[in-house]
């Protein structure tokens, strides 16, 4: 980062704003501007401080953090969210929220780490993007895909598709059940083979390869069916145009 990064914690537990403070004084580059024990208490500061970065607890009576979202400025200056809690139960919503990380109580320090890089790798003003290892991959390259339990080493040809899930994602292959992994979809875009892979929307990525058929249902709607997917992939008009003229490229 180029300057610190302004991070509010909101939890209605006062112990729990003090431990992730606690652990958050390991990296000097986030700078804890103020704590709050509630939404209404969350979005005024949120107007007053301009945060960069908010901790954010689910579970606070009355309210929840997902009510907090709406009331965030909106665009380029709105803050990366961090949700905490102690429940499992919420990680798709917040992936749906576009959320920067899930971290479950109680956190971790090096689980923590993860977060830190995973904000320097937000496209931010003032804030480049960077990667642990910018190399692009091949059709043949093997590489990492861990879970919360398990690590599993892949070939990147036997990836059928990928979806957006915040800064995670959902990767669907062709010989394992899907996976989530921390690692967001542009990353997965700088670094998969761009003539083996099309990125058909925000939120999609597709190995050509893979693609048994397309079938038009409408202007715009197509399905496409995919090796090794039981249902097939329904894409918008934008979306099957790019993924159409990626198809003529490779012919």
């Amino acid at each position: 980062m180029t300057k610190p990064c302004k991070a509010l914690i909101i939890d209605d537990e006062r112990l729990a704003r003090k431990r992730l403070r606690d652990l958050l004084s390991a990296h000097p580059r986030i700078s804890v501007v103020g704590e709050a024990d509630g939404v209404q208490a969350a979005a005024s500061l949120c107007a007053e401080l301009q945060p960069d970065l908010l901790f954010l607890d689910i579970e606070m009576p009355p309210h929840n953090g997902f009510d907090l979202l709406p009331l965030l400025q909106d665009g380029p200056a709105a803050p990366d969210v961090v949700f905490v809690t102690a429940h499992e139960s919420f990680a798709i919503r917040a992936f749906e929220v576009s959320a920067l990380d899930y971290l479950l109580k109680p956190i971790h320090p090096d689980r923590l780490e993860i977060t830190i890089r995973k904000l320097e790798a937000a496209p931010r003003p003032g804030i480049p993007e960077k990667f642990a290892d910018q190399d692009a991959w091949t059709m043949t390259s093997k590489i990492a895909l861990g879970d919360r339990s398990t690590t599993h080493l892949v070939v990147v040809a036997s990836i059928v598709h990928i979806q957006a899930l915040g800064a995670y994602s959902r990767v669907h292959l062709t010989d394992k059940p899907p996976m989530i992994v921390l690692r967001s979809i542009s990353e997965w875009e700088k670094r998969l083979p761009s003539s083996g892979f099309c990125r058909v929307d925000r939120s999609l990525i597709v190995q050509s390869g893979m693609i048994r058929k397309m079938a038009t249902k409408s202007r715009d709607e197509t399905e496409i069916v995919m090796e090794g997917l039981q249902a097939p992939l329904t894409l918008g008009r934008a979306a099957t145009a790019r993924l159409k003229k990626q198809l003529k490229e490779i012919e």
